[in-house]
């Protein structure tokens, strides 16, 4: 056998196993789906299965780790992000990877709610103080707050498209998620009046 052949024989495998995991996911929970269930689909034996893999879990964090770099890579491709014309490229490019891969997103939500959606953001955070002070303060307690707040966000909108049909298209959705982050990030950024950001941090009531 071709040593090309033999090298691409490990990635199809993987393909495999994730791709019966990810339609299995669809409709179950992680919890009741076994090995022998996956790899009698994938048509792999379970020696085989161990070769990746050191359960079902480690499966299902590969697939979420695909997601992950791949948003990643969408993102860090056009970053920074000065105004609203390059957010609106960037959620229009994440949108247009989501319609292609619904399937491995849909299992994630379903899994495990926004845990995808936070890795995305943490792997992405910005590393430049500056960047992040600009609409939410100097306050490393309310950007951790903000991190939350934009990934539980974006993951509930997500299920909502997706639970109610994706009735919107990808570039619709991705212009309300483009309204919303656009006003957080950037109208927040420029409101001075009413109460700022850091002056609420850590405050509590007497």
């Amino acid at each position: 056998m071709p040593k090309a052949q033999s090298d691409r024989r490990p990635q199809r495998t993987q393909r495999a196993l994730k791709r019966v995991l990810v339609d299995l996911l669809q409709t179950r929970d992680l919890q009741s789906i076994s090995i022998k269930e996956i790899t009698d689909l994938a048509d792999v034996s379970r020696g085989t299965f161990y070769l990746h893999y050191a359960d079902i879990f480690a499966l299902y964090q590969s697939i979420e780790a695909d997601v992950i770099d791949s948003i990643s890579s969408i993102i860090q491709s056009k970053v920074p992000i000065q105004d609203e014309d390059e957010l609106d490229n960037i959620i229009s490019c994440i949108f247009e990877y989501l319609t292609v891969h619904i399937k491995e997103c849909d299992a994630l939500l379903r899994t495990d709610s926004a845990s995808f959606l936070s890795g995305v953001f943490e792997k992405n955070r910005p590393r430049v103080s500056e960047t992040w002070e600009m609409p939410f303060g100097s306050s490393e307690h309310l950007e951790a707050y903000s991190y939350i707040f934009l990934s539980h966000g974006l993951a509930g909108v997500l299920k909502h498209w997706m639970t109610f049909g994706k009735i919107e298209t990808p570039r619709q959705i991705a212009e309300i998620v483009k309204r919303l982050l656009g006003y957080m990030l950037f109208e927040s950024a420029q409101n001075q009046s009413g109460l700022a950001m850091d002056s609420i941090s850590g405050n509590q009531p007497k």
